[in-house]
């Protein structure tokens, strides 16, 4: 599969041009500064890649980056939600000039696009719920509008999925292909955390649910490597059991 891929320079960027490498799949980086990416990954990985220089705002732009290469797919890990509840980010603009593009471009080909897109463990449910996770730790509420946008498009414009991880940390620094994990890989869910514990606390009034909450959040930590890995896997498949869903990931070992 051809995939576009914004934010190819950021931490899961990285790893996720070396994942879809490995999977096979032929990678366009859309990045703002092309000679920022050459100096992050070895000559080897650089020289397997397309690179198109581009504003992850500018939704013509990812429209033209997407049709001219012939792209079937786009994987978004560009652009960060602000941490407290008034904060204010860019990631808003950049996730709707990322999804118009993609609506746009599939139109055009008369046949949606697979896109993956990320957010946070937030814009979870809490299990045997109609309510986000981020109504009882209120942070990352940009998720939540993101979300709300998927949610509003018609029926066979776009072939999302949105993955919910919670924090992702490295493995290591070096960039290779193929890729090496000494991870398992994540177990998926969709719409509510996978492996969720529950007990008898969520049922104390007002925090119950919160403490839940923060009890079983450092469960779900994950590393760059594993939802790379997670992405470049699911893009093989023409039937992805993801389709039009949030994600959560677990590490089997937790």
């Amino acid at each position: 599969m051809k995939v576009l891929l914004l934010g190819a320079t950021g931490n899961l960027g990285l790893r996720l041009v070396a994942a879809l490498l490995t999977h096979g799949h032929s990678v366009v980086a859309f990045v703002r500064s092309p000679k920022k990416l050459e100096s992050l990954i070895p000559a080897s990985v650089y020289q397997q890649i397309t690179v198109v220089q581009g504003d992850a705002t500018d939704s013509a732009a990812i429209k033209k980056a997407i049709l001219d290469a012939g792209c079937d797919a786009v994987v978004n890990t560009a652009g960060l939600a602000a941490l407290p509840p008034w904060g204010k980010s860019d990631l808003p603009k950049i996730f709707r000039a990322v999804v118009d593009a993609a609506r746009e471009a599939g139109a055009e080909r008369k046949k949606p696009l697979r896109a993956w897109l990320l957010a946070g463990l937030g814009a979870l449910y809490f299990p045997g719920s109609e309510t986000l996770l981020s109504n009882y730790i209120p942070i990352y509420l940009e998720h939540r509008q993101n979300l709300q946008l998927l949610q509003s498009l018609p029926q066979n414009t776009i072939d999302w999925s949105l993955l919910c991880p919670a924090v992702m940390t490295p493995e290591g620094s070096e960039i290779k292909v193929p890729t090496a994990s000494s991870h398992a890989k994540l177990i998926g869910n969709a719409w509510s955390p996978p492996s969720w514990r529950d007990s008898w606390v969520k049922h104390i009034p007002l925090i119950g649910k919160v403490i839940l909450c923060v009890m079983n959040a450092q469960r779900y930590k994950t590393t760059l490597e594993q939802n790379a890995e997670f992405i470049a896997d699911d893009l093989e498949s023409d039937e992805s059991r993801w389709i039009g869903v949030t994600v959560g990931v677990i590490d089997p070992s937790k």
